[in-house]
C-alpha cells in the first residue's frame, strides 16, 4: 500500500445551485406577489415615518395648510387688484386684512346674537326639561316620583364625581392657549406670503428639480393649484347655500340662535358628508328643545332637503371639475384625516387626496405622451 493511499482525500466541493434553476421552481404568481409585497412594505414604512414626523410638528403643519387653503380662496382678489395697477405688496395686505375684517365681523355678530338669545333659550330649555319630566312620569313609562328623583340624583352625583376631571380639562385647555395663538399667527403669516409670493416660492421649488423634469413639475403644480382653488371655491359656494337653506328654515319656524346655527352649518360644509349631518343634527336638537316636536320635524325635513340638493345638484355642478373622487375615497380620507389631526385633518384630507389624484393622473398622462414621442 502506498503512503499516498493513507492520506484522506477532501470531498469534492458541491457546486452551487444556479439561481436560474431555482426561479422556475417558484410560481410566477408568488414571485409577483413577493415583488409587490416588499415594495408595498417600503412604501408603507416611508408613509409611516412621514406621518410620525408630521405628527411631531403638527402645530406648524396645520397652520401652514390652513394658510394654503385660505390663500387659494382669496388670492384671486389680490390678482384682480394687481391687474388694476395696485402694487404687489399693497394688494397682498389689502386682501389679507379684508379677509380678517370679514371673519372677525362675522364672529362678533354671531357672538352678540348668541349672548342676546341665550337667556330666552335657557328658559325654553327649563320648560323642555319639565316637559320631559312630565312625559316620563305620565307617559308610557309611568316612572314614579322616587325613580325620577333617583335618576336626578345619579346625574348630579356623576357630575360631582367628575368635577375634578372637568377642572383639569379646563386647565389643560388653558395651557394650550399659547399654542393656539402661535398657530393663528403662523397661519396669518403663511396666508400673506402665499398670497404675496406663492408663484415665486413655487418657481424656486421647480428649479430644484433636474432641467429635463422642470416642465412636468410645473405642469403638475398647475394641476394641483387648479384643483385646490376649485375645491375651496366650490366648497365655499356649497357651504353658503347650505347655510342659507338652514337659516331660512330656522327663521320661518322661529328658532333661537339662528346666527350660530347658520355659522355652524357653513363651517360644516367644509367637511364633506359628516359636517352637514352634524350641523343639521344640532339645528334639529336646538329646535326640539326650544320649540317642540313638530318644529323639530320641520327643521329635520329642511336639513334633509338641503343635503339632497347639495348631493344631487350642487356637488355635481360645482365640484365635478375640481374633485373627482369616489364617495368611499372621501369617507376613508375623512376618517384618516380625523384620526391623524382631528377636525383640521378632516378638513384638509379631501383636498389633499383630490390634489394627489389629479397630479398622479397628469404625471401618468404626460409620461405616456413622452414615451409615445420617444417611440
Amino acid at each position: 500500500m502506498t503512503p499516498t493511499a493513507l492520506v484522506p482525500t477532501a470531498p469534492a466541493p458541491t457546486a452551487p445551485v444556479p439561481t436560474a434553476r431555482v426561479e422556475p421552481q417558484v410560481p410566477a404568481a408568488l414571485r409577483v406577489a413577493a415583488g409587490w409585497s416588499w415594495r408595498l412594505l417600503i412604501i408603507g414604512a416611508a408613509i409611516y415615518v412621514i406621518l410620525m414626523a408630521v405628527g411631531r410638528i403638527r402645530i406648524v403643519v396645520i397652520p401652514v395648510i390652513a394658510g394654503l387653503l385660505i390663500s387659494a380662496l382669496i388670492r384671486p382678489v389680490a390678482l384682480v387688484l394687481r391687474r388694476h395697477s395696485v402694487p404687489r405688496l399693497a394688494s397682498s395686505f389689502l386682501t389679507v386684512i379684508g379677509f380678517l375684517i370679514i371673519v372677525v365681523g362675522v364672529g362678533v355678530g354671531v357672538g352678540f346674537n348668541a349672548a342676546n338669545e341665550f337667556p330666552s333659550l335657557a328658559d325654553q330649555v327649563s320648560n323642555g326639561v319639565e316637559q320631559v319630566r312630565d312625559y316620563l312620569q305620565d307617559g308610557p313609562l309611568h316612572l314614579s316620583q322616587k325613580q325620577l328623583d333617583d335618576l336626578t340624583n345619579t346625574i348630579t352625583q356623576t357630575l360631582a364625581n367628575n368635577r375634578g376631571r372637568l377642572a383639569s380639562g379646563v386647565l389643560s385647555g388653558a395651557t394650550v392657549a399659547a399654542e393656539v395663538v402661535t398657530g393663528l399667527l403662523l397661519m396669518l403669516f403663511s396666508t400673506f406670503f402665499f398670497v404675496h409670493d406663492g408663484d415665486r416660492i413655487w418657481g424656486w421649488i421647480v428649479t430644484r428639480f433636474p432641467p429635463d423634469s422642470e416642465a412636468r413639475v410645473r405642469g403638475a403644480g398647475r394641476e394641483a393649484w387648479s384643483t385646490l382653488t376649485g375645491y375651496v371655491r366650490g366648497t365655499m359656494i356649497v357651504a353658503l347655500v347650505d347655510a342659507a337653506g338652514i337659516t331660512i328654515g330656522l327663521l320661518v319656524v322661529g328658532v333661537p340662535l339662528v346666527a350660530p346655527l347658520a355659522l355652524l352649518t357653513f363651517l360644516g360644509g367644509f367637511i364633506p358628508i359628516v359636517g352637514a349631518t352634524v350641523a343639521g343634527g344640532a339645528a334639529v336638537l336646538v329646535t326640539l328643545v326650544s320649540n317642540g316636536w313638530v318644529p323639530a320635524l320641520v327643521i329635520l325635513a329642511v336639513a334633509v332637503g338641503v343635503q339632497q340638493v347639495e348631493s344631487h345638484l350642487l356637488q355635481p355642478l360645482v365640484m365635478r371639475r375640481a374633485v373627482r373622487l369616489h364617495p368611499l375615497a372621501i369617507v376613508i380620507s375623512l376618517s384618516a384625516g380625523g384620526v391623524l389631526a382631528g377636525i383640521p385633518g378632516a378638513i384638509a384630507a379631501v383636498p389633499f387626496v383630490a390634489v394627489v389624484n389629479r397630479v398622479a393622473g397628469y404625471l401618468a398622462r404626460s409620461g405616456k405622451q413622452s414615451a409615445a414621442c420617444d417611440g
